[in-house]
């Protein structure tokens, strides 16, 4: 009885990353109603709220969380020191918020760019721009890591195939949303620009932390959850 109340609290933690993953960038634009140049944009919003609240849920979330152990014979980390990781990873990217400037909107860089009318955290300092980036590409990093090497970690493997092929493809979306926006940035810093729109990082970050978040719903067994809600209200129905 132990074991299975542990693991259902795995599977709800999983299931809450998951959801937070994929709900934080459609809060955050529905509340703002209005697009910029990236997610982490929205600190200087009145949308601070909802990305404040779930990269904090990150944080703990995945500092709290265990998973499997790390094989000795094939492993170096631990599911626990990845999520360790990854956890302090999005906790700094919270209390180091990005630059306000470039956020692509004329009313922040007026009314609090150029005032300097921070809120909370806020800075217009590149050092402090450097670390909240990397530390964003740390957790990003880490998540795909997640999803291509721990998730497909299975003694079951024909019957797991194709959740592994999902958890693999989530994994790697999120590993070239991140190179592409490495490549983006360096080439900034060279005096190339390689953006399709002002909008690439916000959409690069939505496809990532949308394809981590839906590989850990379907780790969290939220498909099953589903087919068996359908099951129960069809079946009622049938009676």
């Amino acid at each position: 009885m132990e074991k299975k109340a542990i693991l259902n609290s795995y599977l709800r933690i999983r299931k809450l990353i998951g959801t937070l993953g994929i709900a934080l960038p459609v809060l955050v634009y529905l509340f703002h109603k209005d697009l910029l140049a990236s997610i982490s944009h929205y600190y200087y919003t009145e949308s601070a709220v909802f990305f404040i609240a779930i990269l904090s849920a990150f944080g703990f979330f995945l500092i709290s969380y265990r998973g499997y152990d790390k094989d000795p014979s094939r492993e170096m980390l631990s599911d626990n020191i990845i999520t360790n990781i990854s956890g302090f990873a999005v906790l700094i990217v919270v209390l180091i918020p990005t630059s306000c400037s470039e956020s692509g909107s004329e009313f922040i860089t007026k009314t609090i760019c150029d005032t300097r009318n921070y809120p909370m955290f806020g800075h217009d300092k590149s050092l402090w721009n450097i670390i909240h980036l990397v530390s964003a590409a740390i957790f990003l990093f880490t998540m795909g890591w997640m999803s291509i090497y721990r998730f497909t970690r299975t003694t079951n493997k024909e019957e797991m195939k194709f959740e592994n092929a999902i958890y693999k493809c989530c994994g790697y979306a999120v590993w070239i949303c991140i190179a592409i926006l490495l490549i983006q940035f360096v080439g900034e810093k060279f005096g190339a620009d390689l953006h399709a729109t002002k909008y690439d990082v916000f959409i690069l970050e939505t496809i990532s932390v949308g394809a981590f978040g839906f590989s850990w719903l379907i780790k969290g067994k939220a498909l099953e959850d589903i087919v068996a809600f359908n099951k129960m209200m069809f079946g009622a129905r049938k009676k």
